[in-house]
């Protein structure tokens, strides 16, 4: 994980991963304030590190074409 001011990048190969709620990102994330959670409105939105996520690989599954 490469982490520049408020943008955390992953790793080639991988995607990151909110721990605390399973949702599923890109290759890079902005961080910033967290409004929601599963759906749910929180009441105080929260402020996201970049240790609220996690890197995980990624399979990218490719159609041979004839």
């Amino acid at each position: 994980m490469n982490i520049e001011d408020n943008i955390i990048t992953a790793e080639a190969g991988k995607i990151f991963r909110r721990k605390i709620d399973g949702m599923l990102f890109g290759e890079e994330i902005y961080l910033g304030l967290t409004y929601y959670l599963n759906g749910v409105k929180l009441e105080t939105p929260i402020q996201e590190k970049p240790d609220d996520f996690e890197e995980i690989d990624i399979e990218i599954e490719t159609e041979e074409i004839n």
